[in-house]
Parts: C-alpha cells; sequence; structure tokens
C-alpha cells in the first residue's frame, strides 16, 4: 500500500483546482462567491456493503458517489463548482483500486464542472467515500421541498427503476450501465430555476422522496403509475406481476429529478414527464400511487432507509 500523502500528491492533487484548493497543500480551501450567487451545499456518504456492494468495481464508486452529490444539486437548481471529499480507505483498496477510483473520478469531476478543493483519507476497516459538493445559484433561486402548491402538476425527468434493476445485475455479477453509470440531467438545473415550485432528487425511491415533498408542503399527490416512464427493461420486470410495479417505484438510486409546476406548463422541450398532480384531502403528507383501475398501490416500504 503507499503512503497516504504519496497518494494525495500523485492521485489526487492532480484533479484538484486553483486557488480554491491551494494544491492540496493546506488544511483548508479558499473559495470566493461571485457577486449574486448562493452558495448551495450537500453531502452523500456511500459506504461498502450498504450503498455499493463489498469488493465493488472503483469505477461504479467513484460514478455513484459523483451521480449522488450532483443530483443532489441539480434538484436546488445549482450548478457545480467544488467539493470536498473523504475517503476511508479498507485494506483491500490497493494501489491498483485507488488508481482505478480516482481516474474514474477525476474524468466525471472534469465532465460535470465539479472540482475537487480538498478533504480527508483515513484507513478503515470497511471502505466508504464522503462527497461535500457545493454549487452556485443566484440569490433567493434556490428550489426547495416546501414549495409545492395544490393544483400543481408533478414530474420526472427520467425513467424510474433502472437503478433498481442495474443493482440486481451487479449483486448478480452482470454489467448494469444504469448503476454503474448513473446519467445526472445536470443540464435542467438552470431550467429547473424557472420552473419547479419544489423538486427532489430521486435517491431513496420515487414514492419516498416524493413524500419528502408532501410532507415539506403539507400537501398530497395523486400519481398515475401508467404516467410514469419505465424503460423496455423494467416494463419487463413488470410483467413478473406481484410486488414487481412497487419494488421499482421504491427502489431508489435513480438520480432523476422529481418536481411540481403550475398545471399546464409546456414542457414537451425538455421531456419531461407529467404523472400525477398535487393534491389536498385524503392524501395530505404522502404521495398515493394508482394503478390503471384506479385502485391504490400498497408497498411493503415506500423507499430506502437506514434506520
Amino acid at each position: 500500500m503507499m503512503d497516504e500523502f504519496d497518494f494525495i500528491r500523485e492521485m489526487l492533487a492532480p484533479l484538484a483546482s486553483d486557488p480554491p484548493a491551494l494544491g492540496l497543500n493546506d488544511d483548508a480551501a479558499n473559495y470566493l462567491l461571485p457577486d449574486g450567487q448562493s452558495l448551495v451545499l450537500t453531502m452523500d456518504a456511500l459506504v461498502e456493503g450498504v450503498h455499493f456492494p463489498e469488493k465493488c468495481d472503483a469505477e461504479i464508486v467513484a460514478a455513484r458517489v459523483l451521480a449522488a452529490n450532483l443530483a443532489d444539486l441539480t434538484a436546488k437548481g445549482a450548478t457545480p463548482v467544488g467539493c470536498l471529499m473523504t475517503l476511508g480507505v479498507p485494506p483491500h483498496w490497493d494501489v491498483a483500486w485507488l488508481k482505478n477510483f480516482t481516474t474514474a473520478l477525476g474524468r466525471g469531476l472534469m465532465a460535470s464542472g465539479l472540482a475537487l478543493w480538498g478533504g480527508d483519507t483515513v484507513r478503515t476497516a470497511q471502505g466508504f467515500v464522503t462527497l461535500a459538493a457545493h454549487g452556485l445559484v443566484p440569490k433567493g433561486k434556490m428550489i426547495r421541498r416546501d414549495g409545492a402548491q395544490i393544483g400543481d402538476d408533478v414530474y420526472v425527468t427520467g425513467p424510474i427503476g433502472d437503478a433498481y434493476l442495474g443493482l440486481q445485475a451487479v449483486l448478480a455479477g452482470e454489467k448494469a450501465s444504469a448503476y454503474e453509470s448513473p446519467e445526472v440531467p445536470l443540464h435542467l438545473a438552470v431550467p429547473l430555476r424557472h420552473l419547479a415550485h419544489a423538486a427532489i432528487d430521486i435517491s431513496d425511491g420515487l414514492a419516498a422522496d416524493l413524500d419528502h415533498i408532501c410532507v415539506a408542503s403539507n400537501v398530497g399527490m395523486v400519481i398515475e403509475a401508467a404516467a410514469i416512464p419505465i424503460s423496455a427493461a423494467g416494463q419487463a420486470f413488470i410483467a413478473n406481476g406481484g410486488d414487481a410495479l412497487a419494488a421499482l417505484l421504491s427502489g431508489g438510486d435513480d438520480c432523476q429529478i422529481a418536481f411540481t409546476a403550475a398545471a399546464q406548463t409546456d414542457l414537451t422541450a425538455l421531456k419531461m414527464s407529467r404523472i400525477g398532480q398535487v393534491v389536498g384531502g385524503d392524501c395530505v403528507r404522502r404521495a398515493c400511487f394508482m394503478d390503471k383501475d384506479n385502485q391504490e398501490i400498497m408497498f411493503k416500504k415506500r423507499g430506502f432507509r437506514h434506520f
């Protein structure tokens, strides 16, 4: 195993940007906030055996921790600028693993406009990576969860359930691009500032995450399951019957965005999918998912929880 400071100097420092990162030679970064902008901060921790399989490929870990943070920023309408990272390195993450991780991380940082500003590395028995991402949004324009209004339409930005199916494939030793290389709709951050009354990234599961908006906004939602975009692979999975549809809608990790906007807003050019409406009444503080027979879909669990 290489020395900690050799790892920082040889693998992490080339990913850093100056002046904020100061060459990773200091204990802190120094970022000058542009005029008229506010800073949006988010953080996600991925733990081996909890958020990704044990002995997972380094490239997958890098892609998933980046996607989790970038989806958070997109849901806030924020443009990525920088991040801090803590890497917990277990004995089985050898030099080759770390090299693959930093190479994949570097590609993702460059593609998204997110720069590495600093962080920490520690030795640990169980591998983990924590990324604290920072984004910019004009003052007063950050999209919150508590802005949904009765009568709003509910939208999602892309297909739901593919990450759940992808994880099952990875656990079975197969390839699955939706899980291994998640695509975050970064290009929608700016349009969402002008459209969305409330928004959230779909990380814990569509059902659970829509519930979060409902609770924060003190509203309900009626969601038409048939209107939710689901890929051909997802449709084939649903054909198995039973709880298959509920599993897709609660599986999480999709890195898409769910949001509410004024009714009849024209989103044709952005290729959004309208899936329901914000309501009051019996569904207050939760999202009610209705099947094609207008019967409510029941969930054993509505999404991922750590405890």
